[in-house]
This record gives C-alpha cells, sequence and structure tokens, in this order.
C-alpha cells in the first residue's frame, strides 16, 4: 500500500502467506499446489524459491501466472530483508491479540481501553517476573529454535578455507554446499541473515572453532533486552469513586444501536480451516438442503415444490389446525 511506503519507508511490508493462499485456493485448490506453493514461502534463498516455482509452472501455468504476479519480497524468505530479524510468515500475533480482546473490543470505548490496559499491566508483571526466574542470557523460544539447529549439524561436514570462510557440505555428499563466512555473520542458504540465529551450516563450523553460538545471538533475542523492555510499569488507576469533580456536565454515552442478526465475534473461519473431529457433529462448511426437493438453497419453510406435492409448509399446518372454541364441536350438540 502506498500509505505504508510514505509512512514507514523503512519498514518491511508483508503479506501474511496464510491470507494469501486462501485467495489462492478459490482458484487453484490443489493440496500438491498447496504444498508447493508454502515451500515456495519458506525457501530462504533465491534459487529454492525459483526452482518451487518451475514445479509449480510444470504441475498448472495458471497457478504459476498468479503467484508470479506477486513480487516474492511480499511472501517469501528467499526475498526478505536482513533487517527485521524475523521470518514470519503469518500473522499469528496479531490474530492471538484479536483472541484475548474477544470479549472487550464489544464495549463502549473507554471501558474497552480500561480493560486493555488492565490486560496489559496485568502481562507486564508476568513477564517481568517470569524473565527475572530464567537462566541463561537467551530468551528462552530463542534457545529452543537454536538447539533445534544444532541437532541437524551432524548431517554436515565443514572445509576449512581461509580464517573463518567454511565450505559446508551434506554428509551424503550428493547434497546442498554452501558457504558460511563467520566474520560476515553470513551464510548462503540466508537463513542465519534472515532470522538471526545461526542456521545448522554456521552451527557445525561454530564447533569446528570451538566458538560459543550465544555470542553469536543478536541483542533482540537476549534476555537484558526482554528485561529492558518491561522494565516500564503500567500504574493501577483509582475507580470512579475517587475521580476529581468538574464544573461540567457529564458526557454521556451514545445510544446503542441494536443491529440485526446475531453479533459475530470470532474470525469466519474458510472451508479448508474448519478442523474435522469425529467426536463431534458439525454442518459446518457444508450446503444446506431442502429436506423435500432436496436442492441447494432453501428449506422446507420456502421450499415451492412442498404444495406441489401434496405436503404442506409447517406454518400453513398450523394455520390449518383447528385451534379455535367455535371450531370443536361441542358435546350438547344434537
Amino acid at each position: 500500500m502506498q500509505a505504508f511506503e510514505e509512512v514507514l519507508p523503512t519498514v518491511d511490508h508483508r503479506f501474511c502467506v496464510r491470507h494469501l493462499y486462501a485467495n489462492f485456493r478459490k482458484k487453484f485448490p490443489s493440496k500438491q499446489l498447496k504444498r508447493m506453493m508454502w515451500k515456495a514461502a519458506t525457501a530462504t534463498h533465491p534459487q529454492a524459491w525459483e526452482t518451487e516455482m518451475r514445479n509449480i509452472k510444470e504441475v498448472n501455468l495458471e497457478a504459476f501466472k498468479y503467484l508470479i504476479k506477486i513480487p516474492p519480497r511480499y511472501w517469501s524468505r528467499s526475498r526478505f530483508t536482513t533487517n527485521a530479524k524475523c521470518d514470519t510468515l503469518v500473522n499469528n500475533m496479531s490474530e492471538a491479540f484479536n483472541s484475548v480482546m474477544l470479549h472487550t473490543r464489544s464495549k463502549p470505548i473507554i471501558t474497552m481501553l480500561e480493560d486493555i490496559r488492565l490486560y496489559l499491566m496485568n502481562r507486564w508483571a508476568t513477564n517481568r517476573t517470569k524473565i527475572a526466574s530464567l537462566s541463561g542470557v537467551i530468551c528462552p523460544k530463542i534457545k529452543s529454535r537454536l538447539n533445534k539447529e544444532s541437532r541437524l549439524t551432524k548431517f554436515w561436514i565443514p572445509s576449512w578455507s581461509a580464517l573463518q570462510l567454511f565450505e559446508v557440505r551434506h554428509v551424503s555428499q550428493v547434497g546442498d554446499k554452501f558457504i558460511v563466512d563467520i566474520d560476515k555473520v553470513e551464510c548462503t542458504c540466508r537463513k542465519w541473515a534472515i532470522s538471526g540465529i545461526p542456521c545448522c551450516h554456521a552451527l557445525a563450523v561454530m564447533k569446528f572453532l570451538n566458538l560459543d553460538a550465544d555470542d553469536f545471538i543478536p541483542v533482540c533475542f537476549r534476555k537484558s533486552t526482554y528485561q529492558e523492555i518491561y522494565s516500564s510499569i503500567v500504574y493501577p488507576v483509582n475507580g470512579q469513586n475517587m475521580w476529581e469533580i468538574t464544573p461540567y456536565n457529564d458526557v454521556l454515552p451514545p445510544k446503542k444501536r441494536i443491529l440485526p442478526g446475531r453479533p459475530k465475534k470470532k474470525r469466519r473461519l474458510q472451508e479448508w480451516e474448519l478442523v474435522k473431529d469425529d467426536t463431534r457433529m458439525r454442518k459446518g462448511g457444508m450446503h444446506k438442503r431442502c429436506g423435500i426437493c432436496k436442492e441447494v438453497g432453501h428449506n422446507r419453510t420456502s421450499c415451492q415444490k412442498s404444495t406441489q406435492d401434496g405436503e404442506l409448509n409447517p406454518d400453513q399446518t398450523q394455520q390449518s389446525n383447528p385451534t379455535n372454541e367455535e371450531n370443536i364441536p361441542s358435546s350438547n350438540q344434537p
């Protein structure tokens, strides 16, 4: 969007791949194309992205044309910049906050803001206590990702070139090869540069040189930074009975307008997002059919064929039943 480029020119702009796939699936519902699209999105270097796009082109040319029109810098890790140190492809962070605010956002503005303030005050205090009890210098989730990459180093063999420049090859001798430069903090797979967390190729070199991987973690992922972020305090506020009385008239809330229909609180799920559970009966994602003519688009009440086939609608059935006293024969009549 042009507004983002004008207001936030130095910020990376990305698309949520899950929403991108939701639009892609409407035209190309193939599960094979789904896997191939996500492989292209998760590819960390341009060569891998081009390979996946060629595979998509061989399977479905129209699907390839659809995706090639979208600049890959918005949805593929292969073109992400190295400034953000974030390889996230979906907007789960905003969806998680939206889920927390599910019952709050329908309240009046002042009440809603007070609920958000109270939530943030509790969360700030909880995170301060939680991070203080953790050991180490790296945040736990980052440490978990680092350990996951470290377990993959057994499949990679580093070969020394010069100083801290290495060629890392797969143990199969026929797999991929990557160049790791410890001085420049980069690997040609680009995974290290995008996420800020050393990849398995870089970790294999660090183990060869007997270096501590924690020293190569960016400052933004360290425990000290986390503590500094939550060091500020959201102060408590007195209740309405403690407010200062002013000479001005009270501001009344606007009149509440009740809209027709049941209010929607959760995001409307697509058919392919509905989780199938054998223990529950559901009709989500299924087309409703009429119980009389078995056609889609209406029910028994509005069926036009019910009267033609001799079956009355439920409303007509109720009207035809004699319920008035004048229609009930008296026992005194002859």
